[in-house]
């Protein structure tokens, strides 16, 4: 059964997915991505077989090239048709409520909100990933990093949720991500932030999402990953100071036609009773928001 669904324009972007799509499944097995070409037989029912098919998958990646936005037929835009193949499976995406991870390929830039179709303008507000030829392998990491969090079973117990973080820790381990925790002073010891918690946090841009950390504490080591807007990151230079754990993650931001800029966010998080005090500190290129302060709690 496959795990994730890749919807693109053929005309724009068949390359780029047929090179994502074999890549993946060298990672997590053949039949795992749902691709049209591969996955629609002769006399099939393309409609129910690409419904079916979002159904089935854990998450969708939707690869956007630059002729993605603005393919026309006859002489009118096909994202405006309500029987574009593309324009209903981005809609059917959105819709599931599953994961949306927009791939941007070949120099393309996120659409503004304002230039989608009302019932595809979700979109605009999901974290994209840009994937280029010359960093491609770093960028296939930063996917599969991301990825990691929805292919695995959701916990429904104590025993598969640290499979979870197992699993996590295993993917960190081999992207080299990851740091040694020192001991300095007193408090509590960096066992105290180990497990799964969850966050309400308010965005500075009029913005609330409910985010989540998992933390496991293996051979001196703390792995794991922590979402901003919504996303898993992996964690890089992790340290246990004073009683807190730092770390930082990576994103990117895509504005327009400007180029993706990235962006670095800090955390220091300090363990009160059963909890986690967040302090967040986001990092652009030219200029760092002020810190964010809020409260996780277990899972």
């Amino acid at each position: 059964m496959p795990k994730l669904f890749i919807s693109y324009r053929r005309e724009d972007s068949a390359g780029f997915a047929g090179r994502l799509t074999d890549a993946l499944e060298q990672r997590l097995g053949a039949g795992s991505v749902f691709r049209d070409v591969d996955d629609i037989r002769p006399g099939e029912d393309f409609e129910a077989v690409i419904e079916r098919g979002l159904r089935q998958v854990q998450a969708v990646l939707v690869v956007i090239g630059p002729g993605w936005l603005e393919a026309a037929a006859d002489g009118r835009r096909r994202l405006d048709q309500a029987d574009d193949f593309v324009r209903r499976e981005v809609e059917s995406a959105l819709a599931s409520g599953k994961p949306v991870v927009p791939i941007l390929v070949g120099g393309a830039s996120m659409p503004d909100a304002a230039a989608l179709p009302p019932a595809l303008r979700g979109l605009a507000n999901r974290q994209a990933l840009v994937m280029g030829d010359a960093s491609w392998a770093a960028d296939l990491a930063r996917l599969q990093a991301v990825l990691a969090q929805w292919l695995e079973a959701p916990a429904a117990s104590p025993a598969p949720r640290r499979k979870l973080l197992a699993g996590a820790a295993v993917v960190l381990a081999a992207l080299g991500l990851g740091g040694w925790w020192l001991w300095q002073g007193r408090g509590p010891g960096p066992e105290a932030v180990v497990g799964a918690w969850k966050a309400e946090v308010a965005y500075p841009w009029n913005l609330s999402l409910e985010e989540t950390f998992d933390f496991a504490l293996r051979d001196g080591r703390i792995e794991g990953q922590a979402s901003f807007l919504g996303v898993a990151r992996a964690l890089e230079a992790v340290a246990w100071r004073d009683g807190r754990l730092h770390f930082l993650t990576r994103s990117e931001t895509v504005s327009g036609d400007e180029p993706a800029r990235e962006m670095v966010q800090r955390y220091e998080l300090t363990p009160v009773d059963d909890t986690l005090r967040v302090r967040l500190q986001i990092h652009r290129s030219h200029s760092v928001d002020a810190p964010l302060e809020f409260v996780a709690q277990r899972r």
